[in-house]
C-alpha cells in the first residue's frame, strides 16, 4: 500500500479535490493507496508516514527532502494530467503496486 499526500496552499479546495480524484484513479487502476490531503503548513506532520507527495511545483520546492517521492503537476484539478503524473510516479517508484 502506498501512502499518498495531496498538498496545496490552503488544504481545503484544491487538495481535497485532488484527494478525491487520486482515490478514484487508484481504484480504477487497482492501486492500493491511503490518500490524504492537507495544506502546505500541515505537510510536515504527514511526511513521516508518506510515500508519495502529489503537489504543484511551487509547493514541491518548499517541502523538505525526506525520502518521499515528489510528483508535481501544474494543474492539480485536471484529471487526465493528474492520472498521467500519478501513474508515472507509481510505475517508476512503486511498480509492484500497479496491477494494470
Amino acid at each position: 500500500m502506498i501512502n499518498i499526500l495531496c498538498v496545496c496552499g490552503n488544504g481545503m479546495g484544491t487538495s481535497t479535490l485532488l484527494k478525491i480524484n487520486v482515490r478514484k484513479i487508484c481504484a480504477e487502476k487497482n492501486i492500493e493507496a491511503n490518500v490524504e490531503s492537507c495544506s502546505f503548513g500541515e505537510a510536515l506532520s504527514f511526511l513521516p508516514n508518506t510515500d508519495l507527495i502529489l503537489t504543484s511545483p511551487e509547493w514541491a520546492d518548499m517541502i523538505p527532502a525526506t525520502g518521499c517521492v515528489m510528483a508535481t503537476t501544474e494543474n492539480l484539478i485536471d484529471v487526465p494530467v493528474v492520472t498521467e503524473t500519478l501513474l508515472k510516479a507509481v510505475r517508476e517508484h512503486f511498480p509492484d503496486e500497479l496491477k494494470e
